[in-house]
């Protein structure tokens, strides 16, 4: 076990300049420090228990304040008290001053007094229920039709598509404890919603997805747009194309996939969900997490193991129960898989892609809540909108307040705005369509910095 520093008294350049602090010593012995209201915490030896992941590495040697506030109820200040080190020194204490972040801090504080934090029970009783009479409309049209009409068999599977995505935008909520202040239910309904529905790891979830808000569009930090050289997102990536350099056929693909990926971007979509349920089995299988630092490693309980074993169970079931033609069963399998990966990362893309790409030196002088507000894209409400992003077409008030249940965000979403106009904070807002055209230009604007680097190189 680790030695855990006595209390001591740090200075804010110590804890963000951590590799100065640690040298001389084992990785093993090295603190994970980082500051919570001007507090000191080294939370090396938490990092196996984390509920949220891995994603509490992305501040070590940083000041943590406001994203610890964002993602923990109360209870959460308990809990970190067990690995305070120390103070920051009187003289180098951050005021909770700067303006903007002060008023966002205080709307959270108003948010709750009101309410907004409270679930509707009824209303996702709704979501629930309506979402798994699709899974039984699509199972019904396969079992009645799918042996003997191909257009039956893309009929149902087009719905399991549509099943899946919406899975997806609950087991967000759920997992997000939007519904639930107790945590064992928000967790259980994850994982039978995006375990045994959809197919999609909870704790993998966890780990990309935590890790992508606390780091938004940040580069070499947020795993959602970590996707080069398949789909790249910014100048940032290209700079990878020089880390091959002895491999001359890899970078010769990357390029050309960049080049083209205004092409590719539907087609690379179409095998997203199969990419991500891989990802899922792969995360949860006795050592598949050994990449990953012993102490990064996520633990993956029986029943997720099993969760992802009954959806698989299921979904080939219903082929070889239900559909004879084995051309058929090809045509469900791939129209399925394609309808849902497009369905779920058009959304992904409208919530970031073609926003603000930053550097992680940018992104340490960025307070907390501008670097959710300027990487985000609302998409204008509507019911169609509503549903079909399953409510992240508010995705700035999303990542504001991310335990927050998505059917109150039309409530805040004014004074988000007005408060962001207040002090110069760039908020965007447009379209399903529009944001998809700023999506594709984004990608037009990185091939054409990769066609320059390959003519001048």
């Amino acid at each position: 076990m680790a030695a855990t520093p006595s209390i001591r008294t740090f200075t804010r350049s110590e804890i963000l300049n951590v590799e100065a602090l640690n040298e001389g010593k084992k990785d093993a012995e090295a603190p994970f420090l980082m500051i919570i209201d001007n507090k000191v915490y080294d939370v090396r030896e938490f990092v196996p228990d984390h509920p949220g992941g891995s994603v509490i590495l992305t501040h070590v040697g940083k000041d943590g304040t406001d994203v610890f506030d964002t993602f923990h109820p109360e209870a959460a200040w308990e809990t970190l008290a067990n690995f305070y080190v120390g103070d920051i020194a009187e003289h180098d204490r951050a005021i909770k001053g700067d303006d903007f972040a002060a008023e966002v801090r205080k709307l959270r504080s108003l948010f709750q007094s009101l309410g907004y934090y409270d679930s509707s029970k009824a209303y996702y009783a709704f979501k629930v229920s309506f979402n798994l009479c699709l899974w039984v409309l699509s199972t019904i049209i396969v079992a009645k039709w799918g042996q003997t009409s191909t257009l039956a068999t893309i009929a149902s599977a087009t719905i399991l598509g549509v099943f899946w995505q919406q899975c997806g935008w609950l087991a967000h909520d759920f997992l997000h404890h939007q519904v639930f202040q107790d945590r064992f239910w928000g967790d259980l309904f994850g994982a039978f919603l995006g375990g045994v529905c959809q197919g999609f790891s909870s704790s993998w979830w966890k780990d990309k997805h935590n890790t992508h808000h606390a780091a938004p569009n940040v580069h070499g930090e947020d795993p959602d747009i970590d996707t080069h050289p398949l789909l790249t997102w910014s100048e940032h990536a290209l700079e990878m194309f020089s880390d091959v350099p002895d491999e001359e056929l890899t970078k010769m693909w990357s390029r050309f996939m960049v080049l083209n990926q205004t092409w590719f971007y539907f087609p690379i979509l179409s095998f997203a969900r199969l990419s991500w349920c891989l990802q899922s089995i792969l995360f949860v299988l006795p050592n598949g997490q050994a990449h990953k630092p012993s102490g990064a490693r996520v633990p993956i309980s029986l029943v997720e193991q099993l969760s992802l074993a009954m959806h698989w169970t299921w979904y080939f079931a219903t082929m070889f129960l239900f559909i004879k033609d084995p051309v058929n069963m090809i045509v469900y399998f791939l129209v399925s898989q394609a309808v849902c990966g497009n369905l779920l990362a058009i959304v992904f893309s409208l919530n970031h892609n073609g926003m603000p790409v930053i550097s992680r030196e940018e992104a340490v002088d960025m307070d907390f809540f501008t670097k959710q507000i300027i990487t985000g894209r609302d998409v204008h409400p509507s019911l169609f909108a509503n549903w079909f992003t399953g409510g992240l077409n508010y995705q700035i008030e999303h990542h504001l307040f991310p335990s927050m249940p998505r059917h109150n965000f039309s409530k805040i979403q004014p004074a988000v705005e007005t408060l962001c106009k207040k002090y110069g904070v760039r908020y965007h807002t447009t379209g399903i369509i529009g944001g998809t055209v700023e999506v594709f230009a984004r990608l037009n604007e990185v091939s054409k910095a990769a066609s320059k680097m390959g003519k001048s190189s």
